[in-house]
C-alpha cells in the first residue's frame, strides 16, 4: 500500500515562515520584498491590575442573583434553585477577588 504521508516523502525545503502584524499574512523570510520584519506594534494593556475586570464580572453576577429571586417558585419546581445559588457563590468569590486584586495594586503602587 502506497502511503502518502510517510516522512521519507519529506523533503524539508519549506521555507521559515514569519508573522506579518501589519499585513495579516505570512511570508516568507528570504522573500526580496521584505529587507527586515516590521516592527511590533505597541499594544497597551487596557486594566492592568485587573480591579475594573473584578468589579464588573461580580456586579454581574449580583445582578443574575437578583433577577433570579422574583422566580424562586419557577425554579424550585423543576429542581434548578442551584442557578440562585450559583449566582450568590460567584458574588462572593468574586468580592473577596476584588479585595485580592485591590490589595495587590496597593502593593504595586508601594514598590
Amino acid at each position: 500500500m502506497n502511503d502518502q504521508w510517510r516522512d521519507e516523502d519529506y523533503s524539508g525545503t519549506y521555507p521559515e515562515q514569519h508573522y506579518d502584524a501589519y499585513e495579516g499574512d505570512y511570508y516568507a523570510a528570504d522573500d526580496p520584498g521584505y529587507a527586515e520584519a516590521p516592527p511590533e506594534p505597541k499594544i497597551e494593556l487596557v486594566d492592568e491590575d485587573g480591579v475594573r475586570a473584578f468589579e464588573l464580572s461580580t456586579l454581574g453576577w449580583l445582578v443574575a442573583f437578583v433577577a433570579l429571586l422574583p422566580f424562586w417558585g419557577l425554579l424550585s419546581d423543576r429542581g434548578w434553585t442551584w442557578w440562585v445559588w450559583t449566582c450568590l457563590a460567584a458574588f462572593g468569590i468574586g468580592a473577596i477577588g476584588i479585595e485580592v486584586t485591590r490589595r495587590r495594586r496597593a502593593r504595586r503602587m508601594r514598590n
